[in-house]
């Protein structure tokens, strides 16, 4: 599984509009009122994201980050002026890099990328996925047509969840997201199943030709053998003949292999047709034609 979400969280700005919209939806999404200011449990490279935006905004404020969480206190008197919930999806009124990073900050709390076992052709085995809230499931639809993504909606327990299974789509929105490496792994591995399938499918065919050989080559010895032992070779004229004793010395070969080991020039249907030949007067000497 390409590691994802930390490609991402280094590709937010931290000193510009999209540094406070990333923070404002992290709050929104995340934090916790408490009686010091703001609890925000989330993980390492978010928490390391957000603390260093905060002080470049906001360095009125008093972090402290302990496993994971982050307390925001101090005086957050202009950082509460800042988070205006309300107003956050208020789409039209972003810049599109403040709509990206809002996408952005949406997948990281709602979003995965995951390996399956799905054997769709249209899939190859990933699937990514935003499984969100009631006040998410809309803005999130938005950005993605926004960007030119359409994928599919479902619902699963409580959430509505927006997914794709189709690995363009994925490649094409990882690396709108930032996840311009993790594409690169998703498509490198692609492209190994796919020639793995490729070689199973040639190994698969070339067993199938091999026992086709061995199945025809098998009723060929079949029929020379009984009509030698019952009849004689000389039962046979020239030509199949020669064709029959070449097949007796020569039992695995193909029919392309075996026509070259005739003293004359024979095509491989010519040669098909000779042996067919010598099959039918073999069933016609045992009764079953």
């Amino acid at each position: 599984m390409p590691e994802i979400k930390p490609q991402i969280v280094d590709s937010i700005p931290e000193k510009n509009c999209c540094g406070i919209i990333f923070a404002r939806l992290m709050f929104f999404m995340s934090a916790q009122t408490v009686e010091a200011g703001y609890l925000i449990n989330a993980n390492e490279n978010i928490v390391n994201k957000l603390s260093r935006i905060i002080n470049n905004f906001y360095p009125e404020t008093e972090l402290n980050i302990w496993n994971n969480n982050i307390l925001v206190s101090g005086n957050t008197f202009a950082l509460n002026q800042d988070l205006d919930y309300d107003s956050l999806f208020n789409l039209p009124s972003y810049e599109e890099c403040c709509k990206l990073t809002l996408l952005k900050g949406l997948f990281l709390i709602n979003g995965n990328l995951y390996w399956t076992n799905d054997t769709n052709a249209n899939s190859k085995g990933y699937s990514l996925e935003f499984v969100c809230k009631e006040d998410t499931y809309q803005p999130t639809l938005d950005l993605l047509d926004y960007f030119g993504f359409k994928l599919k909606t479902t619902s699963r327990q409580k959430s509505k969840v927006i997914y794709t299974k189709n690995s363009t789509v994925i490649c094409d929105l990882l690396v709108k997201l930032g996840a311009v490496y993790a594409s690169f792994e998703v498509q490198n591995s692609l492209a190994i199943r796919e020639i793995r399938n490729l070689t199973n499918r040639q190994n698969n065919c070339f067993e199938s030709n091999i026992n086709k050989t061995l199945t025809a080559s098998n009723l060929q010895l079949t029929a020379i053998s009984y009509i030698i032992d019952n009849y004689s070779i000389d039962y046979l004229d020239d030509n199949l003949k020669d064709v029959a004793l070449v097949r007796l010395a020569n039992p695995e070969v193909s029919l392309n292999d075996l026509r070259t080991l005739l003293k004359e020039d024979i095509s491989r249907a010519g040669l098909k047709y000779r042996l067919d030949k010598i099959i039918n007067i073999y069933k016609k000497l045992k009764g079953e034609n």
